[in-house]
């Protein structure tokens, strides 16, 4: 079973423009209460938030099932329930309409499917093991700088949470931006069906999910999905960068916007300074300033200049929305601590490749001040989970950090490897408090702080202790 996203209503303030026919018809279900002709306003997966207007939907988490909610209190609360065929309200209450399916999961993504189906606007789907998340919303700031964009909120990039974020489309949308997740094969492939991107953005291949993709190449093949499962004149933006995706270039031809370093690069990167990228798109020369400083996001900047070209925006659609672009919550977020120290949060989600991107992005942009790591565990690495851990130690042993601290059992294996390298503070501990007092004792305003994990660990949690 899947997780639950975060509590959602799609619709909310907005018109979905549906029958409940259109809506039985669309899920796959059958309507088995109700006036076939009434509309539909909003859709609800949180019995908290169902209200007049709104279909609550049925959806059944790893943790609870959402029809053990249903009774008198929610069907006068809402307008009327998507529920699996055979279940019913433990007091029998019924609320005005009542559509039936086979599985209340495969009706929300069969209903997303069809609604994506009505618009006929460029649609940009992005994949990538790294940096999926700032590319969407740089993509998404380009995008907005031609008109409306509908794109993924927050972690809504999975099996629920996309087809949520597909349903939020209007008439008034001129463009889609969508992320999406992956963790297992066949994840993108069902995703991209979903939403039948016109353009795919593949930012990198590297370890992340190891536990469930087995290898590089594991991972290379769950990523690829988004080519076979996209229509067949989907454009992709390529990164030359990586040796994986460059492969992609030959296979795709004419159908490939490759994006990198290199000069046979469609949309260049140039090297700059920190906070700063130079891109050369269409033998134009672009320079925008990133609120997000690094190496690391620079390559961002590139594939979501790549996408945007590929969506039918030119060089200074694309320069204005990089400068226009802001970072998500918890990725590479920085935060003014009282003390005037900056707490860059970069705590969402972590994994070898991304750990090691962000604390380079880190040591880059903050180089006139004295430097701590704090880091907790990679989750889902699978049998070399040590190893990966051991490799990171040995390398943060290297950097020129004043402290590094270091929380979860994985973490030990990084602590005693950075332990052997350049003299500095190494801190280790399976829970965050036992070290937390002595980390709000080194900031200051000449310090800063980068925050790192997978999220299982919560490291934003340190943050609130400081």
């Amino acid at each position: 079973m899947l997780n639950m996203p975060e509590s959602v209503v799609v619709g909310t303030g907005m018109d979905l423009n549906l029958t409940w026919e259109t809506l039985a018809r669309g899920a796959n279900g059958r309507l088995v209460r109700g006036s076939p002709a009434d509309r539909v306003r909003a859709l609800a997966t949180d019995s908290r938030k169902a209200e007049p207007g709104t279909v609550f939907w049925a959806l059944a988490g790893e943790r609870y099932d959402a029809h053990d909610f249903l009774d008198a209190r929610l069907a006068g609360a809402c307008d009327g329930w998507v529920i699996q065929r055979g279940k019913r309200a433990n007091d029998g209450a019924l609320p005005s309409h009542v559509i039936e399916v086979p599985d209340t999961l495969k009706a929300l993504q069969a209903l997303s499917a069809y609604h994506r189906s009505r618009f006929e606007i460029p649609v940009a789907a992005v994949a990538g093991s790294n940096g999926k998340t700032s590319t969407k919303e740089m993509l998404r700031s380009i995008c907005s700088q031609a008109g409306p964009v509908c794109a993924t909120q927050g972690n809504l990039n999975n099996q629920i949470g996309h087809p949520l974020s597909l349903l939020e489309l209007t008439e008034a949308h001129r463009y889609g931006v969508f992320e999406l997740g992956e963790s297992h094969f066949g994840d993108i492939e069902e995703l991209a069906r979903l939403c039948r991107p016109t353009v795919g953005v593949l930012t990198n291949v590297g370890p992340a999910h190891l536990e469930f993709l087995g290898n590089l190449e594991g991972v290379f093949r769950c990523l690829s999905e988004l080519v076979t499962a996209s229509p067949a004149d989907t454009v992709f933006a390529v990164n030359l960068d990586d040796p994986w995706l460059a492969a992609l270039e030959t296979q795709l031809g004419e159908r490939a916007i490759t994006y990198g370093r290199g000069e046979r690069a469609a949309v260049q990167l140039r090297d700059s300074a920190a906070g700063v990228v130079e891109l050369v798109v269409q033998r134009h020369k672009l320079t925008a300033a990133l609120k997000t400083p690094g190496r690391v996001h620079q390559l961002n900047a590139a594939a979501a200049a790549a996408g945007a070209l590929a969506m039918g925006l030119g060089p200074e659609e694309i320069s204005k929305g990089l400068s226009a672009f802001s970072p998500a919550p918890m990725r590479f977020e920085p935060r003014r601590h009282e003390s005037g120290a900056w707490l860059v949060v970069d705590a969402y989600n972590a994994n070898p490749g991304s750990m090691r991107a962000g604390i380079e992005s880190f040591l880059d942009a903050y180089q006139n001040c004295r430097r701590i790591l704090v880091l907790g565990d990679m989750k889902e690495l699978g049998p070399d989970t040590p190893r990966f851990h051991r490799e990171l130690g040995e390398w943060i042993g290297g950097l020129p950090v004043e402290a590094v601290f270091l929380a979860g059992p994985d973490m030990r294996a990084a602590a005693e490897a950075a332990a052997g390298g350049i003299p500095r503070l190494v801190r280790h501990a399976d829970d965050p408090k036992s070290w937390a007092g002595e980390l709000r004792e080194l900031l200051g305003p000449d310090a800063a702080a980068f925050f790192k994990a997978s999220r299982a660990v919560a490291l934003e949690n340190v943050i609130e202790q400081l």
